[in-house]
């Protein structure tokens, strides 16, 4: 059994609309890709090595997230994009897959928190761009590109087949 991309969903803590932070549902992105993150490489080839370099694993490098999406200017999470690119706060961001439906929820923290019985993938980021593009005979679709900061948490909480 596949999990099927349609129905799954992105979120994020909003804690710029209200003086109270929310789980807020990003509306209509059409992707999601940059996940991964190599770890860098640190050599530990001993000068009398006479064969292949060795290395040991070092810090991973977090990637850029990118989610573009199609435009609704009405909708409230497209509008908190741009004032997050301007405030620069690392916050939280949960993807969660088409095997469930509840959405996430805040800790004490205000961290989210995955939810029951639907797959998920956390991780904390800043937005680093929210770009607009306009094309003939098209929508307005825009792309919005998440510097992550730390690792990516599966969350494997889905319904077994």
């Amino acid at each position: 059994m596949s999990v099927k991309t349609q129905k799954s969903e992105l979120f994020f803590v909003d804690a710029l609309s209200s003086s109270v932070a929310a789980v807020m549902k990003m509306v209509c992105p059409t992707g999601i890709t940059g996940l991964g993150g190599a770890a860098d490489q640190i050599e530990t080839t001993c000068l009398d090595n006479e064969e292949d370099k060795s290395y040991a694993r070092g810090l991973g490098n977090p990637g850029q997230v990118s989610v573009p999406f199609v435009l609704k200017p009405w909708e409230a999470s497209h509008q908190v994009l741009f004032d997050l690119k301007q405030a620069g706060d690392t916050i939280g961001w949960m993807i969660g897959l088409s095997d469930g439906t509840a959405a996430p929820t805040l800790d004490s923290n205000d961290e989210l928190v995955a939810p029951a019985n639907r797959t998920s993938f956390g991780f904390q980021a800043y937005v680093a761009d929210v770009t607009i593009d306009l094309a003939t005979n098209e929508v307005v679709r825009g792309t919005l590109t998440l510097q992550r900061s730390g690792a990516v948490v599966p969350y494997w909480n889905g319904p077994t087949p």
